[in-house]
């Protein structure tokens, strides 16, 4: 604690200000942009930290992490694309509040709660950082099995429809599983190197979620009733109503510290779990998905906190989270540092003043986050005949540059057909959406349960396993309970 309050008075430097702010703006604008997400900001910064000092490297780079987290919640709430992953399941509440003429508020309100998440996620990085990365060494490929179970059982509630849902969520799964196994058997490729590794996932969420979106966009200008709004007083109401539930912030971020902390788990199952415990404990949960507050704030509290998690892995135990944790992980490794224990015993001064670092990004985000949110809820106030044809660009130039491939937008042509058609027939696109992230991470999670287990039923003597399965059971039958019920005291009245 000593070393962490010192760092304060380090870190509060005018250099290492200017680098927050810069790495923040970095971060955001990565993150912003469908196609650049916050992990590969910090890969194309990592040449100019080769020659900086170890703390200066760590605090830019920790910088562009922070802003990168939040840097997708402007596009999924606007145009109703996540600028990464992690922001997935803001847009459920995020787009709809915006097509309902609340873009300001919507945008408010996910700043809010992602700096208030990713303080409290941060409070338990720093009081409990060893005790949770013991945690995560238990989580196996049994574990990690029944999260993945456990983000794929919101599937069924993601549309009024649980039909049309349970089957956009297998065609989902079903393309989760093209290519290389990890046992090396090639399936679904259709002899195309560039689907060894599977779809590759931002062409395909840009195709699915952006294109569709854009067309409707061109034939139907629904923000024409934004134009004498005042920007920047309607954001700081959706701060204000941000603050104002202190309660689902805490609940959201609590989820996301303990996804955080799970190896290769992430910030996208973070938001994604959230979402749905709020959606089951909320006595709106019909209203989930037509635009309301309680959906962002579950959303981005849970994928901020999780870096708390996610870091603690990475530094107590040099297990990456994400991708962002790896390439940070990079960095470290480039200084001269093993990540492990004996990385706080080493350089404790360091390490700890990078945390009070990031405390005070927190507060640099959401500076820069206000005015950031100002000009991108002015995109709105662009007309239709020249917005439309600048985002089909910046979607073109994202799917092309995820791999600097034209396959990739082709692909993400051809997924927006599908989009497009799906959406059409009152079919959910995000169940497809979940079906291709949690998916391939559930295939190969059983590979590896066969590969390590006599059977199936082996990993039910795990007492995590156990305790995940109830979890899952509780979360599917729930809604169900609470729908029965519903509808007796609907006909009850009505009789």
């Amino acid at each position: 604690m000593d070393a962490f309050v010192t760092g304060f008075g380090i870190i509060l430097q005018p250099q290492f200000i200017v680098f927050m702010f810069g790495g923040v703006i970095l971060g955001m604008v990565f993150g912003s942009l469908p196609g650049l997400t916050g992990s590969m900001g910090i890969a194309l910064m990592l040449p100019f930290t080769f020659n900086m000092d170890p703390l200066t490297s760590l605090v830019f780079l920790l910088s562009i992490y922070t802003g990168g987290l939040f840097g997708g919640a402007t596009t999924s709430i606007i145009i109703n694309t996540p600028g990464s992953t992690a922001n997935i399941a803001t847009l459920l509440d995020g787009y709809p509040m915006s097509k309902n003429g609340e873009t300001e508020r919507a945008l408010g309100l996910a700043l809010m709660s992602s700096v208030a998440g990713g303080i409290i996620g941060l409070t338990f990085l720093l009081l409990a950082t060893e005790t949770l990365a013991t945690l995560s060494l238990r989580f196996g490929p049994a574990e990690m099995f029944m999260v993945t179970i456990f983000g794929l059982s919101v599937v069924g509630s993601l549309s009024k429809n649980i039909v049309k849902s349970l089957f956009a969520g297998a065609f989902g799964i079903l393309l989760g599983t093209v290519g290389m196994s990890s046992t090396g058997a090639i399936r679904g490729t259709m002899g195309s190197m560039y689907l060894l590794d599977g779809f590759p996932l931002m062409p395909t969420m840009i195709g699915l979620l952006a294109l569709p979106s854009i067309f409707d966009l061109a034939v139907m200008p629904v923000y024409e009733t934004m134009k004498d709004r005042n920007s920047f007083i309607e954001i700081l109401k959706g701060v204000k109503e941000a603050i104002m539930s202190p309660l689902r912030v805490l609940f959201g971020a609590l989820i996301g510290v303990v996804v955080g902390i799970m190896p290769a788990a992430g910030a996208t199952i973070a938001g994604i779990m959230s979402y749905n415990q709020a959606k089951i404990w909320s006595k709106k949960s019909d209203e989930f998905g037509t635009g309301i507050p309680e959906g962002i704030i579950a959303a981005e509290s849970a994928n901020n906190a999780s870096q708390g998690g996610a870091l603690a892995t990475m530094f107590v135990l040099g297990i990456p989270g994400s991708n962002s944790t790896a390439m940070m992980m990079g960095a470290l490794i480039i200084q001269g540092w093993a990540p492990g224990p004996r990385l706080f015993i080493e350089n404790s001064d360091i390490i700890y003043a990078s945390f009070s670092s990031l405390f005070v990004q927190q507060f640099v985000m959401l500076i820069v986050g206000i005015v950031l949110c100002t000009f991108a809820a002015q995109i709105i106030k662009v007309p239709v005949k020249y917005l439309v044809p600048i985002i089909l660009v910046f979607t073109m130039l994202g799917a092309f540059s995820f791999r600097n491939a034209l396959f990739d937008a082709g692909l993400m042509i051809t997924f927006g057909i599908i989009g497009w058609f799906m959406k059409k027939n009152d079919f959910a696109i995000m169940p497809i959406i979940l079906g291709i992230i949690l998916g391939s991470i559930a295939d190969r999670e059983l590979l590896r349960i066969y590969q390590s287990f006599d059977s199936f039923t082996s990993i039910f003597s795990r007492p995590i396993v156990l305790v995940l399965s109830g979890i899952i059971l509780f979360s599917i039958a729930a809604p169900l309970i609470k729908q029965i019920r519903t509808n007796k005291k609907e006909s009850t009245e009505n009789s």
